[in-house]
């Protein structure tokens, strides 16, 4: 007979085959929102820890320079395509991803998820403020959710242990981490070994939005892969990360010509 420990390995093992696009190195899967959220609801049942990267053309871009975070992702157990860039470069690349997954998106369908159920949530990252405002508009949006506890992410490198500690005690199987990108992905690496099961998502700022700190494109604009203008219309300080979009594609391109000239 197959214990649950068996069948969690079955399914994880199932789950790391979900067809990939290599992107700058970075494995990609090609799914749909629908699908990731499956696979979430599988982890949080899990036995270990389940990093879950929302991974977006500015961290990709990075992942060519920075070999750490680059590793950390190639190491995640799931990494989703957040943003229109990231979809764009997929059909460049002749292996399409059927949906855009974006880390805000998928966090609020996973609170949903989790409300229905009772699986215990913690919040970890943003400012104080924003923080337990976010929680506050977490519970008021999903009736029922488990919000087991939180700490905001203006913490020092020698509060992090205690942290850990905090988050091992309450047993959350959903933990959001908005501590930005790479400090978040570096964070969850640094100590997934040690964390309770749970699935682990870097959500970027989404608890500035959640909170109602700030405010995402209008759909029209999400749906026309133009998020990334609109933000910049609200944050001109923001020009030079946004510049690294077409940056981002000319090594997709590069990569799409090596690609078709060595197969």
């Amino acid at each position: 007979m197959t214990n649950n420990s068996d069948a969690t390995a079955v399914q994880r093992e199932r789950d790391s085959e979900v067809a990939k696009v290599q992107i700058l190195g970075a494995p990609v899967s090609r799914l749909t929102m629908r699908q990731a959220v499956e696979i979430v609801r599988r982890a949080w049942k899990g036995d270990a820890a389940f990093h879950v990267v929302t991974a977006n053309a500015e961290m990709l871009y990075r992942c060519s320079k920075d070999q750490i975070l680059a590793k950390i992702v190639a190491a995640a157990d799931l990494v989703t395509a957040d943003g229109a860039g990231v979809v764009l470069a997929s059909k460049i690349l002749g292996s399409p991803v059927p949906q855009r997954v974006a880390g805000f998106d998928l966090m609020t369908e996973c609170l949903k998820e989790a409300a229905a159920v009772a699986v215990p949530v913690f919040f970890l990252g943003s400012h104080p403020q924003s923080l337990q405002q976010a929680m506050a508009n977490a519970r008021s949006y999903y009736p029922n959710l488990n919000v087991v506890g939180g700490h905001h992410g203006y913490f020092a490198e020698d509060e992090e242990e205690k942290i850990l500690e905090q988050i091992i005690k309450l047993k959350p199987s959903l933990l959001l981490v908005a501590l930005g990108v790479p400090k978040q992905e570096k964070w969850i690496f640094k100590y997934k070994e040690k964390l309770p099961p749970c699935v682990v998502i870097g959500v970027g700022g989404s608890f500035d939005v959640l909170a109602g700190k700030a405010r995402r494109a209008p759909v029209w604009m999400q749906r026309a892969g133009l998020e990334w203008f609109y933000r910049f219309l609200k944050e001109p300080s923001r020009l030079g990360r946004i510049l690294l979009l077409p940056l981002f594609l000319l090594a997709v391109f590069a990569q799409a010509l090596k690609q078709r000239l060595f197969s």
